[in-house]
């Protein structure tokens, strides 16, 4: 019997396969990092432990392989089971996970030739895994198609209300240019959830299946921005990619405009301002950089009930070019604050909250 790797005369990639087209076609966009959502697919849970293992396999030597000293490809799944909704999980590393639990299999084993090897039946045992590994998890595209509902259905459970629950995904929908912004319904997420309480944060996605040259991948693309010294290397890991987005240290764009720097009272996004901070004439400086001429900054913030938006008229400025703010706002009696900034062709970028007496 002659082997797929013997009849395409291939050393076990097929063949088409070496250089994937979607991997090049990031490193042309500039893109450094690229975490996927692989295996969203009905019968994904229901695989036994054996074609699991197998699966993984191929996407960790894969994207292994396909990431370079510059571009580092993160594997990612969007599992979509024990909590409700859709959700995406990240791990600072490749983890061995089998999305089932039978009666006699234990929530961890170690397997001749693998290691370690997690089997989850429930929130608990999810939950469980992202502390031990240390992993990331988030609502998919919250309160829309399969995320109906969610993540509000479950903001007071443990797996949400713990700091392994990262918060939701935004992309620019809704699209309505009678409109002077894009995506508020994550942006309202993301107001509701800090009011809630939970120090949660949105992160940008792009929700497409094909990603080829001439496939319309642009007008869905969103990029995150994180704080970081350097590309990780496969090898090593990338917990510094999951710290990043654990601290909030972060923004979201949707290419044509970038806000470098953020502070209030001098604190970074993510971080808390202390309670006895004067708050009535707050500083908040920024800089901003941008290719269409600007239409507005939002200063956007909450009391724990109510979302406030402040808007700052930026229609003077021209294309291409950058400018630093500083800013003051009256944050007495508020929990948090972030800004939005936005062009005349509704492209934007946002930033993450900065914490006000909060721990």
């Amino acid at each position: 019997m002659i082997s797929k790797r013997e009849e395409q005369g291939t050393t076990g990639i097929p063949k088409g396969l070496e250089k994937p087209e979607f991997v090049e076609f990031f490193k042309r966009m500039g893109v450094d990092m690229v975490h996927m959502a692989e295996f969203h697919k009905g019968r994904t849970p229901r695989l036994d432990t054996e074609e699991r293992l197998a699966q993984l396999k191929v996407m960790h030597d894969d994207f292994k392989r396909l990431s370079d000293e510059s571009f580092l490809l993160i594997p990612g799944e969007e599992p979509n089971v024990h909590f409700g909704g859709h959700w995406l999980s990240l791990f600072p590393k490749p983890v061995n996970w089998v999305l089932n639990r039978n009666n006699d299999q234990p929530f961890k084993q170690e397997l001749p030739g693998i290691g370690t090897v997690y089997h989850v039946g429930s929130s608990d045992d999810v939950l469980n895994l992202l502390e031990q590994e240390n992993g990331l998890v988030w609502t998919a595209h919250p309160r829309i198609k399969s995320s109906t509902g969610y993540p509000d259905k479950y903001r007071t459970e443990p797996f949400f209300t713990s700091d392994r629950y990262l918060g939701s995904a935004w992309k620019a929908m809704p699209a309505d240019y009678s409109r002077d912004t894009l995506g508020w319904r994550v942006l309202d997420l993301e107001d509701d959830m800090a009011n809630w309480g939970s120090r949660k944060y949105i992160l940008g996605e792009a929700d497409v299946f094909r990603i080829f040259e001439d496939y319309e991948l642009y007008g869905a693309m969103n990029v995150n921005y994180l704080k970081l010294d350097q590309v990780p290397r496969f090898e090593d890991g990338w917990q510094s990619v999951l710290d990043a987005l654990r601290g909030g240290d972060f923004f979201v764009t949707t290419g044509e405009v970038l806000i470098p720097e953020f502070t209030v009272q001098g604190f970074n996004s993510g971080d808390s301002i202390p309670a006895d901070t004067g708050l009535n004439k707050s500083a908040i400086e920024t800089s901003i950089e941008w290719t269409y001429p600007l239409s507005h900054l939002v200063i956007v913030s909450g009391d724990g009930t109510k979302a406030y938006r402040e808007r700052v008229d930026l229609n003077t400025t021209r294309e291409f070019d950058s400018i630093e703010l500083r800013l003051e706002a009256n944050l007495e009696g508020r929990k948090w604050v972030r800004i939005e900034v936005w062009d005349i062709a509704r492209n934007g970028a946002f930033t993450q909250p900065v914490w006000i007496n909060q721990n």
